[in-house]
């Protein structure tokens, strides 16, 4: 197992414990994390953990798949929680709903001396709209 892989799974562990400060300084400071809602700062991909944590305190990624190469990895995986917390974000607060969340997703890491240089992580916004109950199909 290379570096790469060793970042991205210790980012999941630290999150799911709720450990953000822990999960941040995996990151080098100059990197900038895209996800579908833009690029992300370091301290703004914070809050947006944060957020997803307090939404969905039992969040938590699992990989089901990752292909390594160097210092890069992407992985697939699933992201699960209840949500039973008020999901809050700049383009609104969705009301914590109960359901359950079983999102699929994909993440590319670049690490450089055991630091986060490129992160992009991609999911699907609507089914995981429509799974929480914000938008018809949940």
């Amino acid at each position: 197992m290379g570096e790469a892989r060793k970042a991205a799974e210790r980012f999941y562990e630290l999150f799911e414990a709720g450990d953000l400060d822990g999960a941040a300084a995996l990151f080098d400071d100059s990197c900038v994390t895209i996800t579908p809602s833009g690029p992300l700062k370091n301290e703004e991909h914070r809050a947006f953990g944060e957020a997803f944590k307090k939404g969905l305190p039992d969040a938590h990624m699992e990989i089901v798949r990752a292909v390594e190469s160097g210092n890069e990895i992407f992985i697939s995986g699933r992201f699960k929680g209840t949500h039973s917390g008020d999901l809050v974000s700049p383009q609104g607060t969705v009301p914590a709903s109960g359901n359950g969340l079983d999102m699929p997703f994909v993440d590319y890491w670049k690490v450089v001396d055991s630091k986060v240089v490129e992160h992009e992580a991609t999911w699907d916004q609507l089914g995981m709209m429509a799974q929480l109950g914000a938008m018809p199909g949940g």
